[in-house]
């Protein structure tokens, strides 16, 4: 079974009434850009730290914070008849520019059938936390393994971060 990983602020889902959240759920962690959302893809739950990298190397990343993402299995998109693309991620880690998708052509009624998957996530615990720690650690082990060189993170965040390899 397949999955995809979106980064939420999870603050934000709070559920006060069960099918109903707030707008800054929807405007906040649902943003698309040309009617896409983001999502990283990977085959099997224990790559999830795969798609954490790729979160947390892209271009503009320049800190590490609490990290909330929620899991989608695929196969959930297709019934929902959600249009899934390939398209290249904004990540520096080579191998995983290509295990980025896009939730395309999306509209005000497909946002509402994103947001009740996410809700079903959450009440279902779909969802993962990694710490600061775990994301340096995480960055530490692929600088380690070569997935990834320290001169091509964001100098903010290599900085910040006083990562060292």
């Amino acid at each position: 079974m397949s999955f995809l990983i979106r980064r939420i602020n999870r603050a934000k889902w709070d559920i006060l009434i069960s099918d109903d959240v707030s707008a800054d759920a929807i405007t906040s962690c649902l943003k698309t850009f040309q009617n896409d959302l983001s999502v990283w893809y990977i085959s099997n739950i224990t790559d999830i730290e795969n798609a954490i990298l790729a979160l947390i190397t892209g271009s503009k990343q320049s800190s590490l914070s609490t990290l909330h993402v929620i899991i989608l299995e695929e196969e959930r998109l297709i019934c929902e008849n959600l249009d899934l693309y390939n398209t290249d991620g904004d990540t520096v880690v080579k191998s995983l520019i290509s295990t980025h998708r896009d939730i395309s052509q999306l509209n005000y009624k497909k946002l509402g059938q994103i947001k009740n998957l996410i809700l079903d996530c959450i009440s279902t615990n779909k969802i993962a936390l990694f710490t600061k720690k775990q994301q340096k650690d995480i960055l530490t082990d692929a600088l380690t393994n070569g997935k990834l060189n320290l001169g091509d993170l964001n100098t903010e965040l290599v900085e910040r971060e006083k990562l060292k390899f």
